[in-house]
């Protein structure tokens, strides 16, 4: 049964911005001819190293989400083992309540701005700045705020 993966490709720094995209589909079609299922890949762009490796000091990131037998997961580093244009390659799989937890959390957070905004609007203030923390009520009494000793 195949489980859900998510790789982290860093290509080496002499690889050319415009030569990104064909590496990476070539990548994506090495996954797949191994018998996996490609759900998106997203290049996430060039970082520097935090020290010098195999002397390179920066890479391209992208990352692909897929899905494949656990027993491929090994023809996928073998696979890529020897290319001059990756330089690292991660794999890990995906944890789907952590997802799931991720996936509600933000809908939360969305519908809390929705009703914040058009509160607003109902009131015909200007809406105010979407934040990801949660209002904060006021204390109205100042009896807590004694420092007299």
């Amino acid at each position: 049964m195949p489980r859900k993966y998510e790789a982290l490709f860093i290509f080496a720094g002499t690889v050319k911005e415009e030569d990104l995209d064909k590496i990476l589909e070539k990548s994506t079609s090495e996954i797949e001819k191994l018998g996996g299922l490609i759900e998106n890949s997203e290049i996430i762009g060039r970082r520097a190293f935090a020290r010098t490796l195999q002397k390179e000091t920066h890479g391209t990131y992208a990352k692909v989400r897929f899905a494949i037998d656990p027993e491929a997961v090994k023809d996928i580093h073998e696979a890529f083992r020897h290319s001059e244009e990756h330089f690292r390659l991660q794999i890990v799989q995906r944890n789907e309540r952590v997802e799931a937890a991720k996936a509600a959390d933000d809908a939360r957070r969305a519908a809390f701005k929705a009703k914040a905004a058009a509160a607003a609007a109902t009131v015909g203030e200007k809406a105010p700045v979407a934040t990801d923390e949660l209002p904060v009520e006021e204390d109205e009494d100042d009896d807590d705020l004694d420092y007299r000793g």
